[in-house]
Formats: structure tokens, C-alpha cells, sequence
């Protein structure tokens, strides 16, 4: 009776015990599965940011290439270039640092660059003219010179030809011309337009001097 009762216990052990190992394995088989299925994942996931990255690697790479491309041009070519996008047609004569002669609004200018220097000069000649022995207006456009250069940043300056009996009114700027400057083309115009000012100054204050003289 014992041993019948001994053989029963230990039968039921192994069912239990079999039942255990089965539940186990299923379990595992589970859980690879799952970790297969988020490995998966992972490296889908990974792949599409790797491909992202390196695009925007190679995006920041060219723009990095076109920066140091810019910050490398010489000031001549830069100028030149800036020309052409505001719609100025430009001769240049022989020579590397050769006179850029350019018009803008009906107005002729020279200009002085040369990708050795930083700076260019802006010349604008001969825009107005007096009689030299006509003392009355000559003493005019002296004062009124004076007045402008006190006003604009733009210089005026008058020179005397005796041959042919005139005084010409001339303007001129020396001003930093780098591809670090922001909005290079406004830059440009802004100067530009300056030189136009300088014009309006001269005439405003020849006329008001006339106009004082006449009410005395």
C-alpha cells in the first residue's frame, strides 16, 4: 500500500513537473519572438535616422563649402558680382586692378577695387559746374560744399580748370566692401544713393544762398 501511494506521488510530481517545463519553453519561445520583432524595429528605425542624418550632414557640409566659397572672394570680383545683381552693365579696362566704370540711375561712376584690399573708392565726376570768374556763384559752391560735408557721409570736393575756364563738383567714398556684410546689394544701393544727396544738398544750398541775397 505504500509503495502505491509513493508511485502515485511521484507521478503526479513528473505531471506537474512537465507541465512547468512546457509553460517555460513557451514563455521563452515568446519573448525571443517580442525581442526579435523590437530588434527589427530598432533597426528600421535607426536606418531611416541614419539616412536622415547623413543627409542633413551632407546638406550642412555644401552649405559650409558655399560659405567658405564666399568668405574667399576677393573684393574686386566680389564687387563686380554686385554689380551684375543690381543691374548695373560695368566696363573695366586693362590690368588686374584696372577702373570699373559703371552707371546707375542715370548716373556715371568709377570705382577702384582690387581683391588685395578690403576697401573700395567710389568716384562721381563732374556732376556740376561753375563759371571759374563767375566769383559770386564759385563763392556759392564753396559754401555749399562745406555745408554738405557737414551733413553726408559722402566727401565733395571741387577742382579748377583754368584751361577751360570751369570749376567741376566732384564726390567720393571709401567704404568696406567683404562678404561678411549682410545684404551686400542694399549695402551698395544705400552708398549709391547717397551720392545723389550729396547733389540735392549742393543745389538746395546754392539756391538758398541766391534766394538770401535776393531779399536783402
Amino acid at each position: 500500500m505504500e509503495i502505491i501511494i509513493v508511485l502515485a506521488i511521484v507521478a503526479v510530481v513528473g505531471i506537474c513537473a512537465n507541465k512547468y517545463m512546457n509553460k517555460r519553453s513557451e514563455t521563452e519561445v515568446k519573448n525571443k519572438e517580442s525581442e526579435q520583432v523590437l530588434d527589427d524595429n530598432i533597426t528600421v528605425v535607426n536606418s531611416g535616422t541614419s539616412d536622415q542624418t547623413k543627409v542633413e550632414l551632407k546638406s550642412e557640409s555644401n552649405n559650409k563649402e558655399d560659405n567658405v566659397m564666399e568668405e574667399t572672394k576677393g573684393t574686386r570680383d566680389l564687387f563686380l558680382e554686385t554689380l551684375t545683381k543690381i543691374g548695373c552693365q560695368y566696363e573695366t579696362g586693362d590690368g588686374e586692378d584696372a577702373d570699373i566704370n559703371f552707371g546707375y540711375q542715370g548716373e556715371y561712376f568709377v570705382v577702384r577695387a582690387s581683391n588685395n584690399n578690403r576697401f573700395i573708392h567710389i568716384y562721381d565726376t563732374h556732376w556740376g559746374h561753375v563759371e571759374l570768374y563767375d566769383i559770386e556763384e564759385f563763392s556759392r559752391l564753396k559754401k555749399a560744399i562745406n555745408e554738405s560735408n557737414l551733413k553726408n557721409s559722402v566727401t565733395a570736393v571741387y577742382t579748377i580748370d583754368e584751361a577751360g575756364s570751369n570749376v567741376h563738383v566732384h564726390c567720393k567714398s571709401v567704404i568696406l566692401f567683404t562678404p561678411e556684410i549682410p545684404d551686400i546689394a542694399d549695402y551698395l544701393r544705400l552708398e549709391l544713393s547717397e551720392y545723389f544727396r550729396v547733389h540735392e544738398t549742393v543745389n538746395m544750398e546754392m539756391a538758398k544762398q541766391r534766394d538770401a541775397e535776393v531779399s536783402k
